[in-house]
């Protein structure tokens, strides 16, 4: 049941291995720690059977999902971002762990010894493997940041050196308007305009009017994320907006890194939805109002409803190609650490929007 259970969700191999074994070791655990309670009632067979098939059922079912419902968060990352990753270290663990059960209900001599050694094995194997994924995603984001920020630098040397170009033409420009106009030369005026000024349109390009408005945004890190994926939206054709009218500084209780996964989560995600549709568009806004902060990120999508009740969900995608939908489910999992952030997510009229409040940082 548990297998097809977890097959029908289209868990991978190994993650699906690791649940078994960890419902199978942590019940023979929880039984090997109520053995003395069985000792008390073995005389009483009536009573011990009742506890057996009733109660020590319920009992382990509840430590269990107990413990799954704790550490469901590092579950969720231990998922997607180890075993994902290192699917040798995953097959090694799974083996482990079915020879930490072989060992438990073997009659091998010092068989609960081995058994305990392997199980602290396994432990510090998983903390150490954990810590280690960590390390490598917090390199990888600091590499990300740099380049993300390299692009947005060279973005404002091609601002600053198309305006430096036209601040050298622009007098020339105007005293020939000038000239024209004083001498009634309204042919001249509109040669001059159609020739001069008209094409100056194009100096301030959508990717830097874009960038311009970055300049509100205190933190590095979130500027080059946002410039990075805003000139990505661009490159794909997509009608881009963005407002960020106010200066704008990174509430101290929130993590750099876990901002910048949120964004980058939520900025892939609406460009490829916007990308699946004709003309699609998307929106970016982030204000101040009332000591709150308000991230609203629209994007175009090719459903005129999505169910929301399913975004959150481990693995649900709503995209035909595979290795997608863990995006969302990430952030959820980032958003419990930090309560006073809330996530506002609809969708109408072929319209999907997120809208992350982070309340009470602005009194500071």
């Amino acid at each position: 049941m548990i297998i097809t259970h977890l097959s029908q969700k289209k868990i991978p191999i190994l993650l699906s291995m690791f649940y078994v074994s960890y419902l199978l070791v942590s019940t023979t655990i929880i039984y090997q720690l109520l053995d003395n309670v069985l000792a008390l009632i073995e005389g009483n067979y009536t009573v011990m059977i009742m506890f057996e098939l009733i109660i020590l059922p319920w009992v382990v079912f509840y430590l269990q999902t107990s413990l799954l419902y704790y550490f469901k968060r590092y579950l969720v990352y231990f998922a997607n971002h180890i075993l994902a990753k290192y699917r040798f270290q995953a097959a090694i663990l799974d083996v482990t762990l079915l020879s930490y059960i072989y060992l438990r209900f073997s009659d091998l001599p010092n068989r609960l010894l081995i058994a305990s050694v392997i199980l602290v094995v396994i432990a510090a194997y998983i903390y150490c493997i954990t810590l280690y994924s960590q390390k490598q995603a917090i390199k990888l984001a600091q590499a990300e940041q740099l380049q993300n920020l390299i692009e947005y630098t060279a973005q404002i040397e091609e601002l600053y050196d198309k305006l430096r170009h036209f601040k050298h033409d622009y007098k020339n420009i105007l005293l020939s308007l000038e000239y024209c106009l004083d001498n009634d030369d309204l042919a001249g005026a509109k040669k001059v305009y159609h020739q001069a000024i008209a094409p100056t349109r194009s100096i301030i390009s959508p990717e830097l009017q874009l960038i311009s408005q970055l300049q509100n945004i205190s933190d590095p890190a979130l500027k080059g994320i946002l410039s990075n994926k805003l000139a990505l939206a661009l490159t794909k054709k997509l009608r881009v907006t963005c407002e960020i009218a106010q200066k704008i500084k990174l509430d101290p209780r929130v993590t750099q890194l876990d901002m910048v996964r949120l964004l980058s989560i939520f900025m892939d995600n609406a460009i490829e939805a916007s990308c699946q549709v004709n003309k699609g568009c998307l929106d970016f806004a982030f204000f101040e109002h009332d000591n709150e902060q308000f991230i609203v990120i629209r994007n175009s999508t090719k459903y005129e409803k999505i169910e929301l009740q399913l975004l959150d969900k481990v693995g649900y995608t709503t995209k035909n190609s595979q290795g997608h939908g863990y995006g969302l489910a990430n952030v959820s999992a980032i958003l419990r650490d930090y309560p006073f952030i809330s996530l506002n997510t609809s969708s109408s009229h072929y319209i999907f929007q997120q809208e992350l409040i982070i309340t009470g940082g602005l009194s500071r």
